[in-house]
């Protein structure tokens, strides 16, 4: 018989990150930024990402897309800033933007 109890990777609404050495991923940096953007018809335009007290200056939005967290909306950019890309983050709650990594 399976013993009964609580399981924390059963609830869809959190994860909870595995510890080792492996699972360790450099290019996640998930550090706080700061960007300029343009609200136009709705939508955000992130235009220079600020990191590091270097400006960016955005080239190309190449992909988007928003996820849920709980009752938050994520607002996820891969952008080109030539020569590289960078996925970057916005909370629709706390209105933070984020470096989540460099592609």
């Amino acid at each position: 018989m399976e013993p009964s109890g609580f399981n924390p990777k059963a609830r869809w609404d959190r994860h909870i990150p595995e510890t080792g050495a492996n699972n360790y991923n450099p290019e996640e940096l998930n550090e706080k930024i700061e960007v300029l953007a343009r609200f136009v018809n709705g939508k955000v335009k992130p235009e220079i990402l600020i990191w590091k007290n270097r400006e960016y200056r955005i080239k190309k939005i190449t992909y988007s897309w928003q996820e849920r967290q709980g009752l938050e909306i994520i607002s996820y950019f891969s952008v080109d800033t030539d020569p590289n890309l960078y996925q970057i983050s916005f909370n629709n709650t706390s209105f933070r933007w984020q470096l989540d990594k460099i592609i």
